[in-house]
């Protein structure tokens, strides 16, 4: 998988649950009230764990949960933020 960039990640409004969880993704440098934190790896119910504990961490930086989004048949599991 290649390496998000900030450009990337504003232009597609999607991040990678590796990337938040890894505490690698600025979140002053993503200008948009909107997210998508996307999981594609592991069993189901650990991308939704992913995608939770994503979330959390997130809520402390001021998004909050809209949704959750299960994707080709539960192969990706994504969150849907808004930033508050």
């Amino acid at each position: 998988m290649p390496a998000e960039t900030p450009e990337q990640i504003a232009q597609t409004f999607q991040v990678s649950v590796e990337l938040v969880l890894a505490g690698r993704f600025d979140l002053g440098a993503y200008p948009h009230r909107h997210l998508v934190v996307a999981a594609t790896r592991g069993f189901w119910y650990s991308r939704l764990a992913q995608v939770l504990a994503a979330t959390e961490m997130l809520t402390s930086a001021g998004f909050e949960l809209v949704h959750t989004i299960e994707f080709d048949a539960g192969n990706a599991v994504c969150a849907v933020l808004r930033r508050t």
